[in-house]
């Protein structure tokens, strides 16, 4: 992250933007900022503006309403809305992007306005903040290059941007759950291997053994151990058909100590064993 090096732009000059009429990434880098740092445009911009802050702290002033910025947090101003932005306290590091949007981005960007024209979405989820400070390091990393695909590659990297956004939203206003379950639950997916425990999966999200295994059947509806189950065999069941593995090696690297076990639980699941699976799929 700290290798992109900082470009020069004249954010009050139209005319750097008046060519671009199709869907692109218009202009994207990456700044390190002191608190004279300030964009004022009383017209607002032809084209959307994204940012996501990195550290420090930035402040967004839109009809009246000033929103401070800070690490994780994403601001988004819709074309034709007055704005000022600038550094806050010393210090703002951030992403920035100009685009023009594809048509079938209508709904990804029809997101909640803390003001008219004006989108603030804080990331509180590490995951999250992980994939979208990616996203943008790609999406301004293929802006800069002449290669034939590089301008559709830094437009999908910015649509998985707000993919991203859109899917967590969902799942939130959807699930309401709580936010160390949640943690729970991607521990599970990404760590399949492990020896999980009871034990120290509540020591990672900072509960006892007792209230993680209450809060997380209240909230997923089954237990810690059995979701592992499920999220373990499914697993399994993918690398059966997309894989020629061993069932010996499918079973250890979804989790299992032992293949006996590994075939009972995946036949209690299925109705049938791994093998019988797997026959069955090549044969449809």
């Amino acid at each position: 992250m700290k290798g992109i090096e900082r470009m020069t732009i004249n954010h009050n000059n139209p005319a750097i933007f008046k060519n671009a009429s199709s869907p692109g990434v218009l202009f994207s880098d990456h700044y390190h900022q002191s608190n004279e740092y300030k964009v004022t445009r009383s017209n607002g911009a032809k084209e959307w503006i994204i940012t996501f802050t990195l550290s420090g702290e930035g402040l967004f002033s839109v009809d009246g309403h000033e929103q401070h910025v800070k690490a994780g947090d994403l601001a988004i101003l819709k074309p034709k809305t007055a704005h000022q932005y600038g550094s806050n306290n010393n210090h703002w590091e951030f992403f920035w992007a100009h685009f023009l949007p594809r048509p079938t981005w209508i709904e990804l960007l029809t997101l909640p306005e803390t003001t008219k024209g004006f989108i603030y979405f804080p990331i509180n989820n590490i995951q999250l903040q992980e994939r979208v400070n990616n996203s943008f390091q790609r999406m301004i990393r293929d802006n800069r290059l002449l290669q034939e695909f590089s301008l559709e590659l830094s437009m999908n990297a910015l649509e998985e941007i707000l993919l991203a956004i859109n899917q967590w939203l969902q799942t939130t206003k959807a699930n309401k759950i709580d936010y160390r379950v949640q943690q729970v639950v991607h521990i599970l997916n990404e760590e399949l291997r492990e020896a999980h425990t009871i034990q120290s999966l509540a020591d990672h999200v900072c509960l006892s053994p007792s209230r993680l295994s209450h809060l997380f059947r209240e909230q997923v509806g089954t237990s810690i151990m059995a979701t592992l189950l499920s999220i373990r065999l499914r697993h399994a069941a993918k690398l059966l058909e997309f894989t020629q593995l061993p069932i010996s090696e499918i079973a250890n690297e979804v989790g299992f100590a032992s293949p006996f076990y590994f075939t009972k639980q995946f036949t209690t699941c299925y109705g049938m064993n791994p093998s019988a699976y797997r026959k069955r799929l090549l044969e449809h």
